[in-house]
């Protein structure tokens, strides 16, 4: 059992029960992946099953809807979800809308009080009207992009948000490696290298158990430790991405192999920036959301 609270920078909640339009492929995700359970409901009481006994203080859900806008109920349904609970929502936008149906999607998400950025999952590109939309949109408001980048775009996002020194970025995550070979691993640290090095973007320690075979530490100790000495502790955020990352395996089991590198590499002080205060600071989770 980790002995002191987190904030978990990376989860998902769905009804899929109730509003199983949006998300139109999960099941035959789940089902593909040989974990159709990933497509049942997943509440705020199911999450707190599955961390238990953890002490959560703190989430960050993210937009996992991919019907077309329906990120827009979604956060409307979080926003009263969570009451009485500190939980931030970083929701989507379609990078496909013309520069004021944008600007109103975003706007609209934003009268949520948990609201705090945006993350795209899909078709966003740098260096387009979509993107110096969104990012200016979100610079001025000081509100977060979750970036969502592979290892061969990371280059292009590097230099475009170069132009965005006062954006707040989130590097989701880390940087999502393709695979498990030994060239997509290379590509991989080749590209989170870069971003360590020529930003001061932050870093979700999560989505692992999309990429590995299960969440022991022989399957996670390359990536892990890699981003660790790379980063920093006072730029990396830990993040469950909870029910996909069930796939691997529980969260538990995550905490445990994530915590013996923290044990073995970070201060008390470190510790704390990455389990609790840097995802705190950044999605502004120490603010009442009542």
């Amino acid at each position: 059992m980790l002995d002191r609270s987190v904030v978990d920078a990376h989860i998902h909640l769905w009804d899929t029960t109730t509003h199983h339009s949006w998300y139109p492929r999960l099941s035959e995700f789940a089902t593909h992946t040989g974990h159709p359970g990933l497509a049942d409901d997943f509440l705020l009481p199911d999450y707190d099953r599955a961390a238990e006994p953890t002490r959560v203080s703190g989430l960050v859900h993210v937009s996992a809807a991919t019907a077309p806008h329906a990120y827009l109920e979604e956060t409307r349904w979080v926003d009263q979800l969570a009451a009485g609970r500190p939980v931030a929502v970083i929701g989507s936008v379609d990078p496909g809308l013309g520069t004021g149906a944008l600007v109103e999607h975003l706007e609209e998400q934003a009268r949520s009080r948990r609201f705090r950025g945006i993350r795209v999952y899909r078709g966003l590109s740098p260096n387009t009207p979509s993107a110096d939309t969104i990012v200016s949109w979100l610079r001025d408001r000081d509100a977060v992009f979750d970036l969502v980048c592979a290892p061969d775009d990371m280059a292009d996002w590097i230099d475009f948000l170069v132009g965005y020194p006062d954006l707040r970025v989130v590097l989701e995550h880390l940087g999502s490696p393709a695979g498990t070979a030994p060239d997509q691993r290379t590509a991989w640290q080749k590209a989170i290298t870069l971003a360590a090095k020529e930003t001061d973007w932050k870093c979700k320690v999560s989505g692992l158990g999309m990429v590995c075979p299960d969440l022991s530490w022989d399957s996670l100790a390359f990536w892990l430790e890699t981003t660790a000495d790379l980063w920093g502790w006072r730029r990396l955020l830990f993040g469950s991405n909870m029910p996909i990352d069930r796939m691997a395996g529980s969260y538990s089991e995550l905490l445990a192999t994530v915590d013996r590198m923290v044990t073995a590499d970070a201060t008390e002080q470190e510790s704390d920036f990455f389990y609790r205060a840097n995802a705190g600071t950044i999605y502004r989770l120490e603010e009442p959301t009542e």
